[in-house]
């Protein structure tokens, strides 16, 4: 079968004048929103009309993406959809099957524990990250077009590896004021570290790396960092762990916007996934102690 590379090469960047490029933009944008929409709408929409709604974008993305494949006009266009579809079928199948994984670890749905809470973000990210991962390897696309490969792996860790440090470090800052707040928090990081690592990983496999290079053959890079972090940022609104959404998207729209820089500038997911789970580190904490405290 034509690999996903193969057919990204029909088109570039110099070929989309700005006018399209902003049609591009658009397009790209309402079909992703549209599809990591279920994310935010948890909890919101009820669950089962949710996931038929999921079902229904699918099944028309996978008739685009096959109609694409095999129209000459449409066919640069096929990878990009095949990534929506992808996406949405690794959030659908997690928000299905979650649950019942979480059960193989002997914890409730929706987890009571630090323990089971680590678990549960564990197995959403292991099924999303399965979901994609046999979806690319069944068209064969090669693995660096979604940067699981080295790259420039110095260049990720030597951003990654401080950016997690200082991230994990900035969110104990309040923490070390509360009794026993650093001792428990230390007491808990095997199940912190499953949290954040296992959260980032999919995050950036999930909302850039299966993208960001696809979108770079109609928008270039600029335009599709923004685009990806713009996505990013909106399927975070509403996040059930925070009290003000506007104010935590105004928040994470910047570190967004260097986890994706860096994924470039690295031509890996390395730095970004560590640079990204120290921010983890902070949501986490807050989220341990308030279990904690009740």
């Amino acid at each position: 079968m034509t690999t996903a590379r193969a057919s990204m090469t029909n088109v570039g960047p110099a070929q989309v004048g700005l006018h399209n490029k902003t049609l591009v933009f658009l397009l790209f944008f309402v079909v992703e929103s549209m599809v990591f929409a279920i994310i935010p709408l948890s909890g919101v929409v009820p669950r089962t009309l949710l996931i038929i709604m999921q079902t229904v974008l699918l099944a028309i993305l996978l008739v685009i993406t096959l109609w694409l494949r095999r129209s000459a006009s449409g066919k640069p266009y096929w990878p990009v959809f095949y990534a929506f579809f992808a996406g949405g079928l690794a959030v659908l199948v997690s928000t299905v099957l979650s649950g019942s994984l979480l059960a193989l670890f002997g914890k409730p749905d929706p987890p009571t524990d630090p323990q089971g809470v680590a678990l549960a973000n564990f197995s959403m990210s292991l099924l999303r990250v399965a979901v994609i991962l046999v979806l690319m390897a069944i068209v064969g696309t090669p693995w660096g077009s979604i940067y699981l490969h080295k790259g420039r792996l110095g260049l990720g860790l030597a951003i990654g590896i401080p950016g997690f440090l200082v991230l994990a470090l900035w969110g104990l800052l309040p923490i070390a004021a509360q009794p026993d707040g650093v001792n428990l928090l230390l007491s808990l990081l095997p199940w912190i570290l499953l949290y954040v690592l296992s959260n980032a990983f999919m995050e950036e496999l999930l909302f850039r790396g299966i993208f960001l290079k696809r979108y770079e053959a109609f928008l270039g890079k600029g335009l599709a960092l923004w685009l990806a972090t713009i996505v990013f940022s909106v399927a975070h609104y509403q996040a059930g762990y925070v009290v003000n959404s506007i104010l935590f998207l105004v928040q994470i729209f910047p570190f967004a916007l260097a986890w994706g820089w860096l994924m470039q500038k690295s031509d890996g997911l390395w730095g970004s996934v560590l640079f990204h789970a120290g921010g983890d580190c902070i949501i986490i904490y807050n989220i341990l102690l308030f279990m904690h405290a009740i």
